[in-house]
Formats: structure tokens, C-alpha cells, sequence
């Protein structure tokens, strides 16, 4: 849910969840990082849009050879880092490599660039990857925030300062309270770009920031997890509210190492255990949707598997019975931090 932010306002005030442990969404997996960097300080070579479709950003075209292995990516002419340094294809083969490299801690490292044989540079407005094995959604990969372009000059202070070639840079960061962003004037379409400065809050409580909203203190919530609040915000004029499908999941994960989990048949008992909907409607109002896997509905690759493991708690108690344990089975479920995710 979002307040209407009026479109004369020259800065607003957004409300996060969480803060995020560094501003380099290279080297740590926290999603927090990326909300607030991505696509507004630092890019990538292409976009991800709401429908899930890729479209060009600091890549202006590319062409993929037939086996699906070779992509030559023409970069964008006259972009520049917020320092004033330029943006070419050393760039993005330094970022690459830094991504590859045995030191990294970038969280897709394994799934992308360790996949990517060789990076040849022919010309500075020009990259050629070629990847080990094809991979139909490498163009996705490449616009996930992980796959940002750095210039290696100012690389290794990204954590605390990052510089990027986004419409936005960065301006403040308060520990504890804030983060804030100001509109960057050379940036290529600056003309675009309404919003002259952005305060990211780190508002923990979902009711406080229900609150917040309520009083005018901030203007909006990118993700209100606070499903209980949605009818009141619908009901009240200032605000709009959108409700759209994410790629958020809830998943219980289970260490099959751990008794009594290495039994298959305590797991699928586990499974039985559950009622989905009975659990989306307590704690999401309804707002959720059972999935049975680790994808969500907006993935390419997302099959219906909640009828596998229907809820049923007869068949539960016989498993765990068939297993030999003994009900009742205790044992420590560890949370997130986020409400939502204790509640």
C-alpha cells in the first residue's frame, strides 16, 4: 500500500521495514540494499519491470547468438558515475569478474557469473559474455541488484557510499533512522525526474508505520505488511492503495540433517500438518496465495504444487506413527526479524 505522494512535492518520505547492513548489494544477499539503491543510485545492464519483462538501461540493445551461449551487449554512449567518471565496458567487465572472483560474497555468484567463461571488451561501448552452459534467464539475472555496475575506482567504499549512474545519489545516511537520496543532475534523462530528494525511514513496527502514514509523516509504504490496516487505508481518501502480486514467499525450511527431520516421513508429516489457507487468512487477511514450492506464480518456471501435500492431519499422525516419534513432537522454529514474519 502506497499514500499518494502529490505530484508537486519536491521530496518524500518513504517507510521501510528493515535497514540494510550496507548500500553494495553486491557483497551481502540483505533485500533491504537493494530497495533503496537499485535502479535509483546503482544499475545494471538491463531492467526488470513490474510485468516481469527485461528491458534495456545501461545496455542499450544486445543480440544472443542461436545456442544461447554468446550475448554481445552495445553499451550506452555518454553515461557518467556520479563522481564524473565515465561508464564503458571495462566497467561491466570489472564488475563481472569482481563477482567471479574466489573472494566474493555476492549471493548470485554460484547461479550467474560463475557461468560466464569469458567477458571480451572489443570496443569501450561494447561486451561480449559468454557463458558456460545457456541460461534463459540470464538477461533476468542481469537485472537483479546483484548484478549492478560498479566503476572500480570507487568500488570498495560502495558499502558505505556507492556510487552508481542512476537518476538518484547518495546523500545521507543516519544509522538507526535514515537514508536518504537526492536527485542527480547529470544524469541522462534528469528532465524525467520529478522527485528532488527521498527519505528511506527504517520503521520496524508495522502498525508504527501505519501510524506514521496516518499522521502525514511519511508518504508511503512500498510494502505495508500490515494486511489488518489495508481496509482502513482503502477507506480513507488521501491515500491510495495498490495491491499487487510479489515474488515475497513464506517458506518453513527444515534441516533434513537434524532428528527426527532426516525421516522423509516426518517431513511429509510436517507437510500434512499445515492449513494454508487457514494460516493466509490469519495472518495475511486473506492476502497470499498457497504455492507448495519454492516458487511464487510470478516465476517463469512456477508449477501448482500445493495439491501434493494436501492438508491432513490424520495422515500426519500416521506418519509420524509409521516413523516411530512419538507426538507431541517438539521442536525450535527460528524467525526473521520482520514482524510479519513472527506474526
Amino acid at each position: 500500500g502506497a499514500a499518494h505522494a502529490q505530484s508537486s512535492k519536491a521530496s518524500v518520505t518513504l517507510a521501510m521495514v528493515l535497514e540494510p547492513p550496507g548500500m553494495d548489494p553486491t557483497i551481502a544477499p540483505a533485500a533491504a540494499i537493494g530497495e533503496i539503491v537499485h535502479y535509483n543510485v546503482l544499475e545494471g545492464l538491463t531492467k526488470i519491470n513490474v510485468d516481469g519483462s527485461v528491458t534495456p538501461l545501461l545496455a542499450e540493445s544486445w543480440t544472443m547468438e542461436p545456442d544461447g551461449r554468446s550475448y554481445t551487449f552495445k553499451l550506452r554512449k555518454g553515461v557518467k558515475y556520479h563522481d564524473g567518471e565515465p561508464f564503458d565496458a571495462a566497467d561491466v567487465k570489472f564488475s563481472f569478474e569482481r563477482a567471479k572472483d574466489d573472494k566474493s560474497t555476492n549471493k548470485a555468484k554460484k547461479a550467474v557469473f560463475d557461468n560466464i567463461a569469458r567477458i571480451d571488451t572489443p570496443d569501450p561501448t561494447t561486451v561480449i559474455l559468454t557463458l558456460n552452459n545457456a541460461d534463459g534467464n540470464f538477461l533476468f539475472r542481469l537485472g537483479e541488484n546483484t548484478a549492478v555496475i560498479l566503476d572500480a575506482k570507487s568500488a570498495a567504499g560502495a558499502a558505505t557510499k556507492p556510487i552508481g549512474t542512476g537518476p538518484y545519489r547518495f546523500d545521507d545516511w543516519k544509522k538507526g533512522s535514515s537514508v536518504t537520496l537526492a536527485k542527480w543532475d547529470g544524469y541522462r534523462d534528469a528532465k524525467a525526474v520529478k522527485i528532488q530528494r527521498v527519505t528511506f525511514r527504517f520503521i520496524n513496527d508495522p502498525a508504527a508505520r501505519v501510524a506514521a502514514l496516518l499522521a502525514g509523516d511519511i508518504d508511503g509504504v512500498p510494502r505495508l505488511d500490515a494486511p489488518q490496516a489495508v481496509k482502513q487505508l482503502q477507506a480513507d481518501k488521501r491515500f491510495v492503495v495498490s495491491i499487487g502480486s510479489t515474488a515475497g514467499k513464506g517458506i518453513m525450511t527444515i534441516n533434513n540433517k537434524k532428528k527426527p527431520f532426516d525421516d522423509v516421513r516426518v517431513r511429509r508429516a510436517l507437510m500434512h500438518a499445515i492449513d494454508r489457507k487457514a494460516f493466509i487468512d490469519g495472518v495475511l487477511e486473506g492476502l497470499g496465495k498457497p504455492i507448495g514450492s519454492h516458487f511464487a506464480p510470478t516465476d517463469a518456471g512456477y508449477v501448482d504444487l500445493t495439491g501434493l501435500y494436501p492438508y491432513d492431519p490424520e495422515k500426519a499422525k500416521a506418519l509420524l506413527k509409521e516413523a516411530g516419534v512419538t507426538a507431541p513432537l517438539n521442536v525450535t522454529l527460528t524467525l526473521p526479524p520482520p514482524q510479519y514474519a513472527r506474526k
